[in-house]
């Protein structure tokens, strides 16, 4: 096809040579015919008045932390650090509305509200041993002082003495069970009655299983809430096990996912599982990762490149640049305003878009990321015209 337009385009140009010899007119030899498209060598000329100039696109090589792997698919994961899965310590019944998915917490605000036997009982308990230690510190004071004056005998004294120790010990019973259910001396479960359960940690909702009027048991197996800070999430890759001497604790990653492909999200491994699943010959690589613009969310799948922390950074060109012919790789590198040169080059790890670059260009060139194939088509068809 080539051939053909290459022949009608030298027919016309001589015939026009030929009516402006006849008509008498003089021609001007000041100005020269410059082709928009042809090829010198490994060279190919495409101006801006060509149509193919609109065609392509450009890609200028940069370096980037070398990944030692190729990006693996993997999971993301509450950071169980920082994540609570909230039951009941007592039983009870919910008299509050129960708060909804998605709240946000801070730590120690309220929940849950119970009507509680078990905790009125705990409180009845408290009272009591705290009026037992009062009428225990008076009679131990009327001893000591009857013991100083020789009125009461040593026996009536230590019996006074360690009736304040008893009183003591169980009203700090009584406090500390109180203590442990999150219950304070004058707080809030102590004025109106209700025990109210709070949270120790600050998050957000992410799991509700608690209704109004429902029992509660301090048994349950399955937790009333699932409260975790969202900023900081594990992610969960398989390392096959011929890999795992590259990684080590500390290593950059790179994560991606499908609700945000133009955008990259950075951690770091923090866990090298000791076991190899025998199924899969992989194994489990834990990798902490910041989430504080809350665009990620536990369950999701993402790519990970886990990033080399010890090299210097490579190159990387993308594969819509590359053209493979026979074992060898080439790519248009940019040499001039409209010239472009078929270069070889040598690649290393290939990865889903992009390759290492391990010679035949440097930093800074810029090659033909889109249109390079019907470049080197339109290249060989000219090469191919006698």
């Amino acid at each position: 096809m080539y051939r053909i337009l290459l022949l009608v385009s030298s027919c016309m140009l001589l015939l026009a040579c030929d009516v402006s010899s006849q008509s008498g007119e003089k021609s001007d030899t000041s100005k020269t015919f410059i082709p928009s498209f042809f090829a010198e060598g490994n060279d190919i000329v495409v101006t801006e008045q060509d149509h193919r100039h609109r065609q392509l696109s450009f890609y200028t090589l940069v370096y980037d932390d070398s990944p030692i792997l190729p990006p693996a698919s993997a999971s993301l994961a509450y950071n169980e650090n920082q994540t609570l899965r909230m039951t009941s310590p007592i039983n009870g019944r919910v008299i509050s509305t129960p708060l909804s998915l998605g709240s946000r917490l801070n730590k120690g605000d309220i929940v849950l509200q119970l009507n509680s036997p078990d905790f009125n009982d705990a409180m009845s308990t408290l009272e009591k041993a705290g009026a037992n230690l009062k009428l225990a510190k008076e009679s131990f004071a009327r001893a000591q002082g009857l013991f100083k004056e020789k009125v009461v005998s040593r026996k009536e004294y230590e019996l006074a003495q360690d009736g304040l120790v008893q009183a003591n010990s169980e009203y700090e019973r009584s406090r500390k069970f109180l203590e442990k259910l999150g219950v304070q001396a004058g707080g809030l479960s102590m004025l109106t009655g209700a025990f109210h359960l709070r949270t120790p940690i600050s998050g957000t909702v992410t799991e509700v299983r608690v209704n109004p009027g429902m029992e509660v048991k301090s048994d349950l197996v399955d937790p009333l809430y699932v409260i975790s800070d969202l900023s900081q999430l594990w992610l969960w890759v398989d390392v096959f096990e011929k890999d795992i001497a590259k990684i080590v604790v500390g290593q950059p990653i790179t994560v991606r996912v499908a609700s945000w492909p133009d955008y990259a999200f950075y951690g770091k491994v923090d866990y090298i599982s000791q076991v190899v699943n025998p199924q899969t010959r992989s194994i489990q690589v834990r990798c902490q990762l910041d989430n504080t613009e809350l665009k990620l969310l536990p369950g999701m799948h993402a790519q990970v490149s886990i990033r080399n922390n010890n090299t210097q950074p490579s190159l990387l060109i993308p594969l819509s640049a590359v053209i493979t012919e026979g074992d060898k790789h080439y790519a248009f590198v940019k040499v001039g305003a409209d010239r472009y040169r078929w270069q070889e080059v040598i690649l290393g790890m290939r990865f889903e878009k992009q390759a290492m670059l391990l010679s035949g260009l440097s930093k800074g060139s810029q090659v033909v990321s889109n249109g390079a194939l019907a470049l080197r088509r339109d290249m060989l068809l000219l090469n191919s015209t006698p």
